[in-house]
């Protein structure tokens, strides 16, 4: 999605306009001369003046000032779409703004939509799937490619992680010519989870003396293991209070054992001694990095986790996807034993 910037934005739009209504609108307003298609590409995270300096530049407006009053005044800001598009010069700025807020991509590209949760080699498969790119390049641009980005500052080097960028390709609905490199493709959805990441929630994260990349692993978990928006808080509180405790307690985290294993419909006792840094049955602290790419309510959880005091939590098996919390061992075993009596 398209990042407003709009006090900013907002504010220049009012002061061209005034100075449009001055020196004569329609000049202002008047679309270019007709000329030969130009491609357009739109990146995630683009503010209003990004996209309207892009239409400047490819001589699809006069005046990139012009679209963002439209834009602004239109209130179409927060529709705008990423993507590549294929605009004839003289084409009004009407219509290339209600073009881009609905999303009326070339026809060569695709529309992909990244499930909150998915691992990279999720999304490799989905991509190749559906002729983005190939799962192999996907893949080995994810451990091997060097990519920008602040965000991936915090990633520790050697860390025995199963993919080097797991958790920062951001979940999100794209738009990507088929056989885009996979290079790009990865750049746009790091560039997508920084523009979306508030600098104040780094900073909340740094004051408590968390890494980002702590942040992001305590995330992922959150994100595979509620299934009811509502207690992403709560099982974000329960993580850090395991972490905290002294001596500190395995997280037991099961999510982090099927990431080892793979995704099954139930864990055995033998898959929970399995030997891996991920299993958080047998290795106390966070795992080495993110179990899959979470959304930005999960990223929210952790930066902001709930205040309790409960330490276990287990799913009530009544289909509801909630979860009884317990401060107690003795606690847990009884809801342990409530849940089993929920299960059809």
């Amino acid at each position: 999605m398209i990042r407003p910037a709009v006090k900013k934005a907002l504010a220049a739009a009012i002061a061209v306009l005034i100075i449009a209504a001055g020196v004569g609108g329609w000049a202002w307003f008047r679309p270019t001369a007709a000329g030969a298609p130009v491609v357009v590409v739109i990146r995630p995270g683009s503010s209003v003046g990004d996209i309207a300096d892009e239409l400047q530049r490819a001589g699809l407006v006069r005046h990139a000032s012009a679209f963002q009053v439209y834009v602004w005044g239109r209130r179409l800001a927060p529709q705008l779409k990423a993507g590549r598009y294929q605009f004839v010069p003289g084409t009004s700025i009407p219509a290339l703004a209600w073009a881009i807020a609905q999303g009326k991509v070339s026809p060569d590209v695709v529309r992909v939509t990244i499930p909150e949760g998915f691992t990279v080699e999720q999304i490799a498969d989905l991509l190749q799937a559906q002729g983005v790119c190939s799962k192999a390049d996907f893949l080995r641009e994810v451990d091997h490619g060097q990519f920008k980005g602040a965000i991936l500052a915090s990633i520790p080097k050697g860390a025995p992680m199963k993919h080097r960028l797991e958790g920062y390709v951001f979940p999100d609905t794209y738009f990507w010519e088929k056989h885009s490199p996979a290079h790009q493709v990865i750049q746009d959805m790091i560039d997508n989870l920084a523009a979306h990441i508030p600098q104040d929630w780094i900073r909340t994260a740094e004051a408590r003396g968390e890494s980002w990349h702590a942040v992001m692993t305590v995330a992922s978990m959150v994100e595979r293991e509620a299934k009811v928006p509502a207690e992403r808080p709560q099982i974000a509180g329960v993580i850090y209070n395991r972490l905290r405790s002294r001596p500190p307690m395995p997280l037991q985290v099961d999510a982090t054992v099927e990431y080892a294993v793979g995704y099954k419909r139930a864990l055995t006792y033998q898959d929970l001694r399995v030997d891996s840094p991920f299993n958080t049955y047998i290795h106390t602290g966070l795992p080495p990095g993110p179990i899959a790419n979470p959304g930005l309510d999960s990223i929210k959880a952790a930066v902001f986790p709930a205040k309790n005091d409960y330490y276990y939590y287990v799913a009530k098996g009544d289909g509801s996807g909630e979860h009884y919390f317990a401060r107690t061992y003795a606690e847990h075993l009884q809801n342990e034993e409530k849940a089993q009596g929920s299960s059809p």
